[in-house]
């Protein structure tokens, strides 16, 4: 008698979009989903040259395209090729509060005082808090830099946000902040893969 059961086997398959995840993880910043969308989608295109080329997808050399694709992908995101004037600055800071605001995060004072181009939120009930005297985190663009995430305090380390310099970009921003609030995505401040 033959046995009837069928073995299957499962491979995992790995999309473009988790091989930019994990490569980026490894940095000391945040990256949009927009942006981690785009570079994935580079990833495809140089994936589909270098197999027109014979290039095997699984060799070491398709680690060296996902490198490629992040890394030329992100820093379009970080500084801007010619500053933003201050009324562009104040668009975006004005589309990060409204979003906040929107997904009911509740908005404390930024650390130095009032700044229009600061966004503070305080600690989600529940979720991590940072600093002596626990305190929520704040998010800043500028005219001649993009998006960055500090803790809500005097002397704190900025962590770079990779997201587009617009109203939509302002509103991923305001969603990642509210995961990092939450405990739904890794606290940068405290879980940094080196």
């Amino acid at each position: 008698m033959t046995d009837s059961t069928e073995k299957t086997t499962t491979k995992t398959v790995t999309t473009s979009e988790q091989q930019i995840s994990r490569h980026l993880a490894r940095h000391r910043a945040l990256y949009a989903p927009s942006v981690v969308a785009e570079a994935a989608a580079f990833l495809d295109d140089l994936l589909a040259v270098a197999d027109r080329h014979g290039v095997d997808p699984t060799a070491e050399a398709a680690g060296w395209l996902v490198t490629a694709a992040a890394e030329s992908i992100s820093p379009r995101y970080g500084r801007p090729p010619v500053e933003r004037t201050v009324a562009q600055v104040r668009e975006l800071t004005a589309a990060l509060d409204a979003e906040c605001d929107r997904i009911g995060l509740t908005r404390a004072l930024p650390a130095g005082g009032r700044d229009a181009t600061t966004v503070a939120v305080a600690p989600a009930p529940g979720g991590p808090t940072w600093g002596i005297s626990p305190t929520g985190l704040a998010v800043r663009i500028y005219t001649d830099a993009g998006w960055d995430l500090t803790i809500n305090q005097a002397r704190t380390p900025a962590i770079s946000i990779y997201a587009p310099a617009t109203p939509d970009g302002a509103r991923e921003v305001a969603r990642m902040l509210d995961r990092i609030l939450h405990g739904r995505a890794p606290d940068p401040f405290r879980d940094h893969h080196r």
